[in-house]
């Protein structure tokens, strides 16, 4: 657990790497913006709301927009992700919310359960904070997602690294959608899910290795083996777009609102 933790802090040092995992989505059609999903859950007349694992602000922008009277706080534990983030923001563990009980309308949780060591704890630490009647948003993938990137990107890191090597897609289905649902309903009357489904069409292959080159620090090499690692991704593309004309894979967004 604590080496998981490491690699986690890592990885968020910077908005880069997160950065560069979300443009591969620019890719995507019909276009799906889970921001715009957020904006439209999460209730209009909300005053006070917190937004855990915000990152580099991409929910936030959007909920200060569309509420300008609320106060929207920003809660990343990794301080570098905070850097070009407008306050109120604060470094703080979403095991342990800084907050007093019944104090938040609405928390928003985006894609980030799978980082958290006791994601049971920190859904509890959520309906702590909420008011009675309060919403929580959770995002998070489905249990098939992604396939085909994942499938490639694991194949180039076990081909240098040995077949029993840890694989970061693994974290994430620690909160896909098929157990999140268990943690949600063990602390929330009401669980709704949503979903939205597209296809992932990438013309050349710089997103997916700039999509692999972002999670280095969640593989465990030195940076030589992992430049193993780049080259032989870049192969296996170079193979694939001299036949095919796009590698394409289905990404879905899953959404749920409790209450």
């Amino acid at each position: 657990m604590a080496v998981e933790i490491e690699r986690t802090k890592g990885n968020y040092a910077h908005a880069g790497n997160l950065k560069a995992r979300v443009s591969l989505y620019d890719y995507r059609t019909p276009r799906i913006d889970p921001v715009d999903i957020a904006a439209e859950l999460a209730p209009a007349d909300a005053r006070f709301v917190l937004d855990v694992g915000c990152g580099y602000g991409r929910y936030l922008k959007r909920l200060r927009t569309d509420h300008p009277g609320a106060t929207v706080v920003g809660i990343d534990a990794a301080p570098g992700m905070l850097a070009e983030v407008e306050p109120p923001i604060m470094v703080a563990d979403a095991q342990s919310i800084p907050y007093p009980d019944d104090s938040v309308d609405t928390v928003l949780a985006m894609h980030m359960l799978y980082h958290v060591p006791d994601i049971a704890k920190a859904v509890a630490e959520f309906r702590r904070v909420l008011k009675p009647g309060g919403t929580l948003l959770v995002s998070t993938n489905t249990d098939d997602d992604m396939a085909e990137p994942y499938a490639h990107w694991a194949r180039a890191i076990r081909s240098v690294l040995g077949p029993d090597v840890f694989f970061p897609g693994d974290e994430v289905a620690k909160s896909d959608s098929a157990n999140a649902t268990s943690y949600l309903e063990a602390e929330f009357a009401s669980v709704e899910r949503f979903e939205e489904r597209g296809l992932v069409s990438v013309p050349e292959p710089g997103p997916l290795m700039n999509y692999l080159a972002s999670i280095k620090s969640y593989v465990d090499c030195d940076g030589a083996a992992f430049e193993r690692i780049l080259a032989v991704a870049a192969a296996e593309l170079e193979a694939h777009f001299a036949v095919h004309d796009r590698f394409e894979f289905e990404k879905a967004l899953v959404f749920y609102r409790c209450r």
